[in-house]
């Protein structure tokens, strides 16, 4: 069931524009987003509120959905802590997704909505077909995102 989530505010990662050129989101694509992702953080600020859902269940625009459940139910764990929404308010397109998180701060009563990167559904959670149930291709997909996040890029990996 869908809950009701309270924010203090939302902001965006140092990280962000870094992690989104990692899966080709340069300058240029994100700001051909930018009011799109304008109206969702208007949209969660508005009321210092999100609605946060799980695999299945009906959503509206902007609700965050839980990214470490799988749809069979089973846990991602290097997801755990990472929600997305669509960009898009558009039921027939589902790319690009933002990643967000919350983010306890001290001072603050409610965490803050942290938006980490945007990225396309494949590279989340692999290609539709076999490479999506291979579970080596699956968790180099998730590592690798888990290491973004956490500020650890390629050229850092030594």
């Amino acid at each position: 069931m869908a809950r009701r989530k309270k924010i203090s505010h939302v902001e965006t990662s140092a990280l962000f524009r870094a992690i989104s050129a990692e899966y080709g989101f340069d300058n240029e694509v994100v700001l051909s987003y930018f009011q799109d992702i304008d109206e969702l953080q208007q949209l969660w600020e508005t009321n210092n509120e999100v609605w946060v859902y799980s695999q299945g269940e009906k959503h509206q625009h902007g609700w965050l959905k839980e990214s470490h459940l799988k749809g069979d139910g089973s846990l991602v764990p290097l997801y755990i802590g990472l929600h997305h929404t669509r960009v898009l308010d558009d039921k027939d397109e589902h790319d690009p997704l933002l990643v967000v998180s919350f983010e306890e701060r001290e001072g603050l009563e409610h965490p803050v909505l942290l938006i980490l990167t945007m990225i396309d559904h494949s590279d989340m959670f692999g290609e539709k077909g076999a490479a999506k149930h291979n579970t080596q291709q699956m968790h180099l997909i998730h590592k690798k995102l888990d290491c973004l996040v956490n500020g650890i890029f390629p050229a850092d990996e030594s």
